[in-house]
């Protein structure tokens, strides 16, 4: 399985946009499985990629990658941050809310 998250990763960082979407997709359908992979490309030099990897993991919605997530905010590509943001709110939303009584 690892091969095939590591061939999607690639394409997330190479491909086309609409390649991207479907790998992107791919990854999502992976769910769990995917998150070693997709966090350590949140770490790659490439902003495009970082951005990928942050909106996958929103897809996922799985609340391990809020940590990594939360450093992606601080990220100096704002698409990134922003991305970031959307997938953190994602996983919240996922889950309920954040437990506070206004959510």
């Amino acid at each position: 399985m690892t091969g095939g998250a590591d061939a999607l990763i690639r394409i997330l960082r190479d491909g086309e946009t609409a390649d991207r979407m479907a790998a992107a997709a791919s990854l999502a359908a992976l769910g769990r499985a995917a998150l070693p992979p997709l966090l350590s490309a949140l770490g790659d030099p490439d902003p495009r990629l970082r951005t990928w990897a942050a909106y996958t993991l929103g897809m996922i919605g799985d609340a391990g990658a809020v940590p990594a997530l939360m450093e992606a905010l601080e990220d100096t590509d704002p698409g990134v941050a922003r991305w970031a943001a959307a997938a953190l709110r994602r996983i919240r939303d996922a889950a309920g809310g954040c437990g506070c009584r206004f959510c």
